[in-house]
Formats: structure tokens, C-alpha cells, sequence
């Protein structure tokens, strides 16, 4: 050993002395800095700990609001879906309704229709009566050369329609 020392140089108590101030020194770093620094990494361990787990927290949050969503975005479609399938069954029944009506209005009106042009046609046919009544009984009269009375008058057409429908 003395060997290796005398290749270095140096001396068993030169060796001796800076082996007790590096233990010194660690027995000073261990006292004043250790503590401090060991404090730190824990703080700093859980400092880390507690980021994961407000972390893990976060992404259960995140993947509950995005679930609660997801599900509030599935009742909307749903929802208009409803709205929709209400709207167009209201629509048909309305659809259903104007046309009934429009068809009723029709009916009444062609109703109508049918009982003036019967209406018209019998007062045409009637008025037409009185017509050929007045002009038998203007030609009947030339004819005759004289004036019938009322009930004359009355028979003679009465047998000139009987005549007609005939």
C-alpha cells in the first residue's frame, strides 16, 4: 500500500486528513442538505402523485360529461324526431281535413248547382206554359174572332199542354 501511495504522491496522513473532511463534508451535506433535498423530492413525488391522480379525476369528469352529452344529444335527436312524426301526423289530419271538407263543399255546391238548373228548368218550362197558353189563346182568338171567358180560356190550354205531352 505504501506503494500505491508513493505512486500518488501522497501521504498516509494527507489521506487520512481528506478522508475526515469528506466525511465531514457528508455528515454536514446529509445534515443541512439531505433533509432539504429529501423534502423536496417527496413534495415534488407528490406533487407528480397528486397531478395524475387530478388527472385520472379530470378524464373521468371529461368522459362522464361527454357520456351525459352523448346522451342528451341522442334525447334531442329523439325528441325532434318525435316533434317531426307528430307534425307530419298533424299535417295529414289537416291535409285530410281541408280535403273532406273541400269535398263536401263540392258535393254542396254541385247540389246546389243541380237543384237551380232543375229550379230553372222548371221555371223555364213553366214560364214557356204561360207563353204558349198566351199566344194559343192570341191565336185561337184571330182564329175564332172572339174573346173566350176565363174558364174557356183555362181549358183550351189545359188541353193544348195535354196535347203537348202527348
Amino acid at each position: 500500500m505504501q506503494f500505491m501511495f508513493a505512486a500518488l504522491k501522497l501521504e498516509l496522513g494527507d489521506t487520512l486528513y481528506y478522508l475526515l473532511i469528506f466525511a465531514a463534508l457528508l455528515l454536514l451535506v446529509k445534515h443541512f442538505a439531505w433533509g432539504p433535498v429529501t423534502k423536496m423530492m417527496e413534495k415534488r413525488r407528490q406533487k407528480v402523485i397528486s397531478d395524475l391522480d387530478q388527472a385520472e379525476s379530470d378524464r373521468k369528469k371529461a368522459a362522464l360529461l361527454a357520456n351525459q352529452r352523448e346522451a342528451a344529444l341522442k334525447d334531442s335527436k329523439q325528441e325532434a324526431t318525435q316533434i317531426l312524426s307528430t307534425a307530419k301526423r298533424n299535417a295529414e289530419k289537416t291535409k285530410s281535413s281541408i280535403i273532406s271538407q273541400a269535398d263536401q263543399e263540392a258535393a254542396a255546391i254541385r247540389e246546389r248547382a243541380s237543384k237551380d238548373a232543375a229550379q230553372a228548368k222548371t221555371d223555364a218550362l213553366n214560364e214557356a206554359r204561360d207563353q204558349v197558353a198566351d199566344i194559343s189563346v192570341a191565336i185561337a182568338e184571330k182564329v175564332i174572332s172572339k174573346s173566350l171567358s176565363a174558364a174557356d180560356q183555362k181549358d183550351l190550354v189545359d188541353q193544348f199542354i195535354k196535347g203537348l205531352n202527348d
